[in-house]
């Protein structure tokens, strides 16, 4: 096996090929033209695997950008929701294992809690797994992704707080975090362990996984290269203010990992759980995690979503079946794919969340359009890759004049910005703190989460971007001349 290195100015890649290997220097290439042309080096992680090894390798770009720390095998990077497909396996080897069944309801999973708002008998492991359950949890998920702060109890209250989903009842696909969040809950409070530390025994450590964690704190821990958060939204490309911490790292998306360990994960599904000649997991237990579950009429650009399997996507693309789950995240974007019937897959990782959302979807065909012979494919893809660049050409331009509207909006509040600052509480999900400061600036914080909120267009409302480039409304209530209360993502908190 050869190894070849390309140094640019910006980027930095690595392929590993074999004798009779595909030649990969036109997706070399093509990223490389991306971050020079955009000149954004932000970094970008890839490995191909075909049968049971892993055929090229791909690196570029920094993890770090101002000390220009480059990207290489071990860089770990978080996934995101890329973690469903690794915690539902660790489920069905639960079940492997006689510890839980796929038709275990929520009542039997939580036999101690009252809800007061679903019928907890009718909700199975298998629905909350498959996005079916028919329930949603907005706090639950919430508090689990962004906010932290949270205790086993008060996730335990927010389980047993559940409501139907109005626009999607038991049985039909409506996906969402709330499923998995409900299970780690259960794995908490059932095993006496983080679900954490269930992942690690069951799936990482027989995977034998060098750079992967559900921690976060596992990076600095092991002395692991540090990967920042970037977005093309901000030009002067400072990493985003918000990261993970261990109370945000969730089973629906609570993982860093390397493309070099994520290969290793698509070469067991792809070889029925042999991995280095090794059967690390069940033969049963992979067939059964790729056989479909739901139904469903969906799509993320060209990846065509006719099916869910247990935490993967199934359908259709360049005329191949394939799986998928993608993360993303505010600074990172993530993909995992294999074609079952080719015995190939790819990862594609990266610590910026707009530009490559959309790229990753071009070097993704590029790959996939080499290992299938798919010209038409290639060509396609090369000419998507050109008409983004010229897209991003208007953006800078875009973004000012977002920026210009922003700013020019007048504040609607009814009484002096003074009167809004303070404390607002809920039971379960914490307090939403708003300080003034010399500036005349609302500075609002709500657990890890933190903005400076700018004008909107109706009364006594502002908005916030507490989530980077996802701006949101805070409804304030006024009776009397006096704040009561506000409303943030239809959760009501209370002015103390």
């Amino acid at each position: 096996m050869k190894v070849i290195k390309t140094f640019t100015a910006l980027c930095f890649a690595a392929g590993m090929t074999t004798s009779n290997a595909t030649d990969f220097s036109e997706v070399t290439n093509l990223v490389n033209d991306m971050k020079q042309q955009t000149n954004f080096p932000y970094g970008t992680a890839i490995a191909v695997v075909k049968g049971d090894e892993i055929i090229y390798q791909g690196y570029f770009g920094y993890s770090d950008i101002e000390n220009k720390t480059e990207v290489n095998a071990a860089t770990p990077f978080y996934i995101a929701s890329i973690t469903k497909p690794y915690f539902a396996l660790s489920m069905l080897l639960k079940e492997q294992q006689g510890q839980i069944d796929e038709s275990t309801t929520m009542a039997t999973l939580f036999p101690k809690l009252n809800f007061a708002n679903i019928d907890a008998k009718q909700v199975t492991v298998k629905h909350l797994l498959s996005h079916t359950m028919g329930i949603d949890n907005s706090p639950l998920a919430m508090i689990s992704a962004y906010r932290g702060g949270h205790s086993l109890t008060e996730r335990q209250q927010l389980v047993a707080n559940s409501y139907p989903n109005s626009q999607a009842p038991l049985g039909t696909f409506d996906y969402s975090n709330v499923g998995y969040n409900i299970l780690s809950v259960w794995v908490d409070q059932t095993e006496q362990m983080p679900w954490q530390t269930l992942l690690d025994k069951t799936v990482f450590q027989p995977l034998s996984l060098a750079h992967t964690s559900a921690f976060i704190s596992d990076i600095d821990k092991k002395h692991w290269q540090k990967t920042k958060p970037y977005s093309i939204s901000k030009p002067e490309q400072e990493p985003l203010y918000l990261s993970k911490y261990n109370d945000t790292m969730h089973s629906a998306g609570g993982m860093v990992s390397s493309a070099k360990d994520m290969a290793s994960f698509l070469i067991a599904q792809l070889n029925q759980g042999k991995v280095n000649g090794k059967q690390v997991f069940p033969v049963e237990v992979i067939k059964k995690s790729q056989q479909p579950l739901a139904s469903l009429n969906k799509s993320y650009g060209e990846f065509k979503r006719e099916q869910y399997a247990w935490g993967w996507y199934v359908g259709p693309y360049l005329n191949e079946t394939l799986y998928h789950h993608f993360g993303g995240y505010a600074g990172t974007h993530s993909h995992l794919s294999f074609m079952p019937e080719k015995n190939i897959g790819v990862v594609i990782l990266n610590n910026e969340d707009m530009l490559s959302s959309k790229f990753t979807g071009i070097i993704a065909k590029q790959i996939y359009s080499l290992l299938l012979d798919d010209k038409n494919a290639n060509i396609t893809a090369k000419a998507e890759a050109n008409t983004l660049r010229n897209k991003l050409n208007q953006l800078s331009l875009q973004l000012a004049k977002q920026q210009k509207k922003l700013a020019e909006r007048k504040w609607q509040l009814s009484l002096e910005k003074h009167s809004y600052t303070g404390s607002y509480k809920h039971p379960l999900l914490g307090e939403v703190l708003i300080t003034k400061d010399d500036n005349n600036s609302l500075n609002v914080s709500w657990g890890h989460l933190s903005t400076i909120a700018t004008a909107y267009t109706k009364p006594d409302t502002m908005r916030v971007e507490l989530i980077p480039n996802n701006g949101e409304i805070i409804q304030f209530s006024v009776n009397n001349q006096q704040v009561t209360g506000l409303t943030y993502d239809n959760v009501v908190f209370v002015k103390n």
